[in-house]
């Protein structure tokens, strides 16, 4: 029997729950770096003689990169060379003259013994001077070739043959390609959980495929100017992927794991900056209760209490109100 002067119940869209295991995500944007960038410059100034390696070269340790004109540095070395050379000489004959004084026993007097050692000795730290000019004379030369560091690939080169540059011209930027990793800035507001150790999944742009990863390491700093945090995740293994440095990676590392937990829509919860709550139906009716839930970047959040197995929730909570009878959609 029809009964219109009583209300309708309101259709509403609910939901069961059933615990289940969970997942805690965050989901993130990083790119693809290298954990050994460098960039390389000359430690003189000079005009460049050569530049040998371009972008994208790979190279192995020791490998030339660059020289530049050191005529006059090899002019320097071998005047250094003829002065050691001379006093070298000198030292020997200083040496003979002191063997010889010391000879004449009581035929010399010991002024003449002592200007004989003291010309040998004075030759010897001559000697010692000029080595360390040699020496010095040498480390400068080897400072007008410039090679890598280590095993890598240029990823920039910075100035071309002729070119005259300085101790702060950078020519190349060098990076270790075989050993990579994913940069990511995370908000301050969940920084707090990323640790050393937890598992990653990897996602580099237009690669159908998902890398594992875990987090190697996460800033001890937040960037006042952006809020961010930033961290780094390893990448386990590349499966033969060539992944260029700058490349875009969806991120997702897993912050917590729970074997069974009851999770709700991000949309059933009311008020959930001040007094979080869902509306429970029972009975027909809604019955607004107060729950403690995970605020996390996600669309479904874990709830930690308020609710059971078996409860159903209305999942769009602002088309009713506090006792309102409701019902399906569909009737």
């Amino acid at each position: 029997m029809s009964r219109p002067w009583e209300a309708k119940p309101i259709p509403v869209v609910t939901e069961k729950l059933q615990a289940g295991p969970v997942q805690r995500v965050l989901a993130i944007n990083g790119r693809i770096a290298p954990q050994m960038q460098v960039d390389i410059g000359p430690t003189v100034g000079g005009r460049l003689a050569s530049v040998l390696a371009k972008e994208g070269d790979v190279v192995k340790a020791h490998d030339l990169l660059a020289s530049l004109d050191d005529s006059q540095q090899r002019a320097a070395v071998r005047q250094a060379d003829a002065a050691l050379e001379g006093a070298r000489a000198t030292l020997q004959q200083a040496k003979i003259q002191f063997e010889r004084a010391k000879g004449l026993g009581d035929a010399i007097s010991r002024k003449d013994l002592d200007a004989a050692q003291l010309a040998a000795q004075t030759a010897q730290s001559d000697v010692d001077r000029l080595s360390a000019a040699q020496a010095q004379a040498l480390s400068v030369l080897a400072q007008y070739t410039i090679e890598a560091p280590f095993d890598g690939t240029v990823l920039v080169r910075g100035a071309d043959p002729g070119q005259v540059v300085s101790s702060a011209t950078v020519l190349f930027t060098f990076a270790d390609t075989a050993h990579l990793w994913v940069e990511a800035s995370i908000d301050e507001l969940y920084a707090a959980e990323i640790r050393r150790g937890l598992k990653a999944r990897l996602q580099p742009s237009g690669y159908g495929r998902t890398l594992a990863g875990e987090v190697s390491s996460v800033s001890p700093t937040v960037d006042s100017s952006t809020g961010g945090r930033l961290v780094r995740v390893t990448i386990a293994d590349t499966q033969g992927l060539t992944l260029p440095i700058g490349l875009t990676v969806n991120l997702n590392i897993v912050v917590a794991e729970d074997s069974s937990a009851i999770t709700v829509p991000r949309s059933a919860i009311l008020d959930a900056a001040t007094a979080p709550a869902v509306f429970v139906v029972e009975n027909g009716k809604t019955m607004r209760r107060p729950i403690e839930f995970i605020d996390w970047p996600s669309p479904r959040l874990i709830v930690g209490s308020g609710l059971k197995n078996g409860d159903v929730i209305v999942t769009n909570p602002k088309a009713v109100v506090d006792g309102a009878s409701v019902a399906p959609p569909d009737g």
